[in-house]
């Protein structure tokens, strides 16, 4: 490619790049055929050799077809991007682009932005990627090293078909939903911390009963029958009823937090809270995670609802 500095590259703002969004530069071949192109138009006017302008004009037009040829390649192309569905830190997301052909094959080269930004000139990072005529995929892996959301670093395309004269370079953002899962940390589990708790029994407030437990404000969408009619009779505020129901604490089995010693890193406590979650489901032990600010019940999901909990806490 051309040995100057790197151009400052258009990021594309949508799935199909405009002509705005793409660089384009020669290549060495490319650069030599423009000198030699230049020298037969020199050689032209100079010495008035017709076969000389022949030859010039002859080459500056194969290399501007060579141009529009190569800018083809990323005008009108599309890429969509699966995110993974599971990804622990330490592991490699795998993202799957998919590309419509268009009708016509495509010959790109990719490679992240910033191992572009971070390359050094032994280094190849460029990796194929040959879409046919009724498409292509590609399986893009990305270090996943900490937990959180998934940062989807820019992806630079770049392709020099179909003559490599020019080379032609956009860059592709994705917004990321993806969340990487903290990696779980093998360890015997601690004895439960005490609970405050004396009863042997835990009430837990669902809509339902036969008794109310308490009285809150009506909501819109909750459900006509809980409204108390006899207090609306009384003060004339709209309040709902909420009930509860007796759950034996012996069936439920906590993964708490507070089983760990204060001081470890919050890091480390999302690893061993993990790998408690994951065995809890592999046993298939109906349990309830809690956390400093929530509490996970069982529920439909409660699997992925444990995992996402514990990466963005």
């Amino acid at each position: 490619m051309w040995p100057f500095s790197k151009p400052v590259q258009a990021a594309s703002v949508s799935r199909s790049p405009t002509l705005a969004a793409i660089r384009c530069r020669p290549t060495r071949p490319g650069a030599g055929l423009l000198v030699v192109v230049v020298l037969l138009w020199l050689i032209g006017v100079n010495y008035q050799v017709n076969l000389a302008y022949v030859a010039a004009f002859w080459l500056l037009g194969f290399l501007a077809v060579g141009v529009l040829l190569n800018l083809r390649q990323l005008l009108a192309l599309q890429i969509d991007v699966a995110m993974p569905q599971e990804v622990f830190a330490g592991q490699n997301a795998v993202l799957r682009l998919t590309a419509g052909g268009g009708g016509r094959s495509r010959f790109l080269w990719l490679c992240s932005e910033d191992d572009y930004l971070a390359q050094r000139p032994s280094e190849n990072i460029w990796q194929p990627w040959r879409i046919g005529q009724n498409g292509g995929a590609y399986e893009w892996r990305i270090p996943a090293l900490l937990r959180g959301r998934l940062r989807v670093p820019p992806l630079r395309t770049a392709s020099v078909a179909p003559f490599g004269l020019t080379v032609s370079q956009c860059v592709w953002h994705w917004p990321s939903d993806a969340v990487v899962y903290p990696a779980p940390v093998d360890h015997a589990p601690p004895a439960a911390a005490p609970r405050d708790s004396g009863d042997s029994t835990e009430h837990r407030p669902v809509q339902g009963g036969d008794e109310p437990a308490y009285l809150q404000a009506y909501q819109d969408g909750m459900p006509v029958q809980h409204i108390a009619w006899k207090a609306y009779a009384k003060t004339g505020e709209m309040l709902a009823k909420r009930f509860e129901e007796e759950a034996p604490a012996a069936d439920k089995h906590i993964i708490s937090y507070r089983d760990y010693p204060a001081g470890t890193p919050k890091d480390r406590l999302a690893g061993l809270l993990c790998r408690r979650v994951l065995d809890a489901e592999r046993s298939g032990v109906p349990y309830i995670l809690e956390l400093p600010q929530r509490t996970v019940a069982p529920q439909n999901g409660q699997r992925e609802i444990c995992l996402t909990a514990l990466a963005l806490w």
